[in-house]
């Protein structure tokens, strides 16, 4: 290319930008819209400005058009868009449409064959649109927030809601429909002549929550129809009535409040008395208030009847418990002082028990010139009245000390442990006499290891001779204890503030654990305790049973923990617990087990299951449920279809609940939940039952 060809070039894109500098100045100044395009010619004649690829036009409000062709009309701030028309608004929902008319500076809007995406993904189609102002409107509209790549049957969205005209008011950011019919799966369920929900942009407007249907052979049919109340940005309230066929209505109110000092939940409910037996009602309360100071907590739950909320399935709780707290953590100090109640509904003479009150002091990493190893105190005090009205008083102070060594020449780990506890102790008897007395708990221990380290390409593992001996004087007050997995290698396993495990005695096992580097990892515990110097009037072996723990975890999916206790004298199964997790391809599995046997204590074996089986994307079949072996009796169970993917949930249960207490009497029925998202979830609705492990 020569030097004056050169020039014609820079000559001409010159002036195509001071063309497009004039157009867009003069655009901008007069009408408050800006115009981008691969290519802008002005029609000076018809006063016209054409934009041509990629053709951009945009307001002050930052609503932006876009289309392969652009035509804006001077004269009549009019612009008309042909060819893959966007529109995208300033709350990010996106609008695509064949031909579009657009006037005063593009906030009155009409289309044809239009397809909405909204900020949350959800869609509509529609035949016809129009926008003025703040207002829009849809014509013979379909809206649904399913996503098509979730739908369980093709082309057939979970729902939808197909309207005559959909409005959406900007302003007051709701959506309104008329005419509005709902289906699911394509088959229409119910006809609403109006209806609104908020817009995207809304996270809690004011408004009725998805109901429940239930049946029951005691209540008879239920349907909950829970209405949200938004009171403003930190407050709510949903009132739900609950309507029952076969027994009294009852009506549930739930208060939330939340700021930056405090935090306040209220649940209560009421029956209707129908049957002329008297009102039951409950009520909770709980409020946490944050300051500088420290944490205050309250808490109330009563009910003035024992079994309303288990017989009208509000929930399960068979103690209430209420009081109030106070606790404050600085550095390595922490307090609390609180006072408690407690009501027993499963007993019907005496039910109250009280803590008041109840005083921790803890403090940790205490400063000291002569012991290498950290030193901490524990006090407490309090002062309860029990379920037989006796009254204990209690004042105790623990000092700990706590220290380990290794010895790197021999590799020997020792963890050294000196405790020394002061309780005070006084019980005023109702049917006897009173007693006080101070308990002194010394003890010294240490928990020697050995670990034995071997390693390879594809796994580590450790094998560690563990042996804890433990010098403690015998006492009057403490019974031997029972060797869990929690306790094996426990400087004391009793639980209580008022005693300690008596007498010297030693702890001895042997710990192996494997670690594979695709992430499994197995862990067995093998383990005995041997008492020494046993006195004559503890009648318990000096010598304990075996107890042998092993977990199993494989790659986060799939565990297993089981422990059991084995008889030294005749090597057979005393007491045995499972807990296992496991997931096979499509199905989620998890049990737990327990059985003890009658040598030792009173016999009992129990069964809980709990799993999940995935027919289809986001359809599953789900079971739970509990038995006692021992008498070959269930406890209940539950099973039922779930269905449930970003936009429908379908939960439909049948249930059977064997518990009895007093009106509490056998029930069984289904309960039937829809919930259509985003409007709520399938875990916050419905009265599912949980027997056995949660999957």
């Amino acid at each position: 290319m020569n030097s004056f060809e050169k020039k014609n070039v820079y000559l001409t894109l010159s002036i195509s930008v001071i063309v497009y500098l004039l157009c867009y100045n003069i655009i901008k100044a007069e009408e408050k819209i800006k115009i981008y395009a691969d290519k802008i010619r002005v029609d000076e004649i018809n006063e016209e400005v054409i934009a041509t690829g990629e053709a951009i036009a945009v307001n002050e409000d930052n609503v932006k058009i876009k289309s392969d062709k652009l035509i804006y009309e001077k004269s009549k701030n009019r612009l008309n868009a042909n060819l893959n028309v966007i529109i995208n608004d300033q709350m990010n929902n996106t609008f695509f449409l064949d031909q579009l008319n657009a006037s005063d500076n593009l906030n009155i809007i009409s289309g044809k064959a239009v397809k909405v995406r909204l900020d949350d993904g959800s869609r509509i189609v529609g035949s016809g649109f129009n926008k003025n102002d703040e207002i829009s409107i849809i014509k013979n509209a379909e809206y649904t927030p399913c996503k098509e790549k979730n739908y369980l049957i093709k082309n057939c969205p979970g729902w939808k809601l197909k309207s005559k005209k959909i409005y959406h008011n900007s302003e007051s950011k709701t959506i309104h429909y008329d005419h509005a019919q709902i289906q699911l799966f394509n088959l229409p369920v119910f006809y609403l002549p109006y209806f609104s929900h908020p817009d995207p942009s809304v996270k809690k407007r004011t408004g009725f929550l998805m109901p429940t249907i239930q049946t029951d052979n005691q209540l008879g049919e239920t349907l909950s129809m829970p209405f949200f109340l938004n009171l403003n940005s930190h407050r709510d309230l949903t009132f739900t009535p609950n309507i029952q066929t076969s027994s009294n209505n009852f009506y549930n109110l739930d208060y939330r409040h939340l700021n930056d000092l405090l935090e306040l939940e209220i649940n209560s409910s009421i029956d209707d008395n129908n049957d002329d037996t008297g009102t039951s009602n409950h009520f909770f309360f709980k409020s946490k208030i944050f300051n500088s100071y420290g944490n205050l907590n309250t808490y109330l739950k009563t009910s003035n009847n024992d079994t309303y909320m288990r017989k009208n399935k509000i929930n399960n709780l068979t103690v209430l418990k209420s009081g109030i707290e106070f606790d404050r953590e600085i550095d390595d100090t922490f307090f609390l002082i609180e006072t408690l109640g407690y009501k027993h509904l499963t007993n019907e003479n005496q039910q109250w028990e009280y803590l008041y009150p109840n005083i921790i002091y803890d403090i940790d990493n205490i400063n000291n010139n002569i012991f290498d190893g950290n030193v901490s105190l524990n006090s407490k005090l309090s002062f309860r009245k029990k379920l037989n009205d006796n009254y204990v008083s209690l004042a105790s102070s623990q000092i700990n000390w706590l220290n380990q060594k290794i010895n790197r020449n021999f590799g020997f780990i020792f963890d050294n442990e000196a405790n020394f506890r002061v309780t005070s102790i006084s019980i005023d008897e109702k049917s006897g006499p009173n007693t006080s007395n101070i308990r002194f708990y010394p003890q010294f221990s240490s928990k020697i290891s050995y670990p034995l380290l071997k390693s390879s390409l594809l796994f580590n593992q450790t094998l560690t001779p563990i042996i804890m001996p433990i010098i403690a004087p015998y006492n009057n007050y403490t019974e031997a204890q029972t060797i869990t997995n929690s306790n094996l290698f426990s400087t004391n396993r009793a639980t209580s503030i008022n005693e300690w495990e008596s007498g010297p005695r030693i702890n001895y096992g042997i710990e192996w654990f494997v670690n594979s580097n695709n992430g499994t990892d197995v862990k067995t515990v093998l383990g005995q305790n041997y008492r020494i110097n046993k006195i004559s009037e503890d009648t318990t072996s000096e010598i304990s049973n075996y107890f042998i723990n092993s977990n199993i975890n494989i790659n986060l999916e799939n565990y297993l923990d089981g422990s059991l206790i084995i008889d030294r004298d005749d090597l057979k199964i005393r007491s045995f617990n499972a807990n296992t997790f496991n997931t096979f391809g499509d199905l989620i599995f998890a049990l737990n087990y327990d059985y003890t046997s009658g040598k030792y204590n009173t016999p009992a074996e129990q069964v809980a299951v709990g799993g999940k089986y995935k027919l289809d994307n986001n359809l599953f079949i789900k079971f739970t449920g509990a038995k006692n072996l021992d008498t070959n009796k269930n406890i209940g169970y539950q099973y039922g279809v779930l269905y449930e993917n970003d936009c429908l949930g379908i939960d439909l249960n049948y249930y059977r609940d064997l518990t009895k207490d007093r009106d509490v009497a056998e029930s069984y029925g289904y309960s039937f939940t829809v919930v259509l998202k985003p409007f709520g979830s399938t875990n916050n609705y419905g009265k599912n039952r949980v027997f056995g492990p949660k999957i």
